[in-house]
């Protein structure tokens, strides 16, 4: 059974069932003053990362199989340095997700994992298109952010002056407001991207990056307004103070 699967998904599989025996371990937290109970713990989001990691990882080792033409000496070169490549972001992340925050190293992860793995490999000749593709993204997510906390301020500050009605002014209203017109603008943006992605050509690591780009920027932003604004979960927010 394993020799026709491939390695990697095995070790995030591995990787991903210790990441969630620490999370248990750490025990759970609430915010202190939460009088409504809105407050689920602070574990839930590891949990809830930790669980989704394994789920995908278990359906990787079970679909995706060695190229039998492929050598049958373990991992190949370019796997061996996807290996490295998820074990030092990895560890990157969880060491600066406290002083920079969940937003900017939960979409760094997602876009560098994403982008190398659509790849195959990590070679230095993809190295300028990642870096815009990381610049690029980092700067739309914390614009996205932005305006996703400038609604969320302005109706919570009508709701309190009676500017709006006060079912308007609550955490489920906010977050669902908040999340239509996030998602609006990230429709707009993907349709304006495709565009000038058709005007400067289609690469294969150009490609990788606008997808990568994408999939950090919705997943980062989307898990925020969930976890955050509708159920309450305190994420680190790190250098983001706004």
């Amino acid at each position: 059974m394993f020799r026709n699967r491939k390695p990697l998904p095995l070790v995030s599989m591995v990787l991903s069932a210790l990441y969630f025996i620490y999370v248990i371990s750490l025990g759970s937290s609430t915010m202190i003053g939460d009088e409504v109970g809105g407050d689920p713990g602070g574990m839930v989001f590891p949990l809830f990362l930790a669980i989704f990691m394994f789920l995908v990882s278990a359906a990787l080792f079970a679909t995706d199989r060695k190229d039998p033409s492929s050598s049958q000496g373990g991992m190949t070169s370019s796997q061996k340095r996807l290996f490295a490549l998820t074990a030092v972001v990895s560890l990157l992340y969880v060491v600066l997700a406290r002083p920079l925050g969940y937003i900017l190293t939960t979409l760094w992860l997602l876009y560098i994992l994403t982008f190398y793995y659509i790849q195959g490999d990590v070679v230095l000749k993809d190295l300028k298109v990642s870096l815009i593709g990381f610049v690029s993204s980092t700067v739309v997510m914390l614009a996205l952010y932005s305006i996703g906390r400038k609604i969320t301020r302005s109706l919570l500050l009508a709701a309190r002056k009676g500017s709006i009605p006060s079912l308007l002014g609550s955490p489920s209203a906010v977050a669902g407001i908040t999340l239509v017109v996030v998602t609006a603008l990230f429709v707009a943006l993907l349709f304006l991207s495709r565009k000038l992605l058709a005007k400067w050509g289609k690469s294969g690591s150009v490609h990788s990056a606008h997808i990568s780009a994408l999939v950090a920027i919705a997943t980062t932003e989307f898990i925020y307004l969930i976890f955050r604004q509708l159920f309450l979960v305190e994420l680190v927010r790190g250098i983001i103070t706004w």
